[in-house]
């Protein structure tokens, strides 16, 4: 599953244009055999490139591997790892976990502490966006899905 996991780390934008070529580049240098989607992956200029490059791996991947996870999780852990890290800020993680929160996505975030109800204190008011609650509100959110994306990084480092 590793060109998915490369993939989600990309998309939801934890991973840079830098990262994903540094990483392909990396197992260039590292191993005498590479296959030919990881060049592709170092030679992507954009977000679409990237996409193309591990299509066909991607497709392989979850027809011979079990999917044991949600990519939209991921993309939550990912915006969380984010906002942790101080790369989004409290407005930024709430726009992008928008997008998560249709029950239409494979995300689950829309089950228990309601998504819904954080946006709508928000939007209703402002200062919110000042209240320690609601960092901690995000946090009992966001905080298990945050697992998942570490452990897919830690897979990308060992691949």
């Amino acid at each position: 599953m590793i060109a998915d996991y490369l993939y989600i780390a990309c998309e939801s934008e934890y991973y840079t244009k830098a990262d994903w070529q540094d990483w392909a580049d990396r197992q260039i240098l590292a191993k005498s055999q590479v296959e030919y989607w990881i060049y592709d992956v170092s030679l992507a200029k954009d977000i679409v490139e990237l996409g193309t490059a591990v299509c066909e791996k991607r497709m392989e991947e979850r027809y011979y591997a079990e999917n044991n996870f949600s990519p939209s999780d991921t993309t939550v852990g990912y915006y969380y790892l984010q906002f942790v890290e101080n790369r989004l800020s409290l407005r930024d993680i709430i726009n992008k976990l928008s997008y998560e929160d249709d029950p239409a996505n494979t995300s689950s975030i829309h089950y228990g502490v309601s998504f819904y109800d954080i946006w709508k204190e928000v939007y209703a008011d402002e200062k919110q966006l000042e209240n320690p609650t609601l960092i901690q509100k995000i946090t009992r959110l966001c905080e298990p899905y945050q697992h998942i994306a570490l452990k897919q990084l830690e897979q990308l480092e060992l691949y």
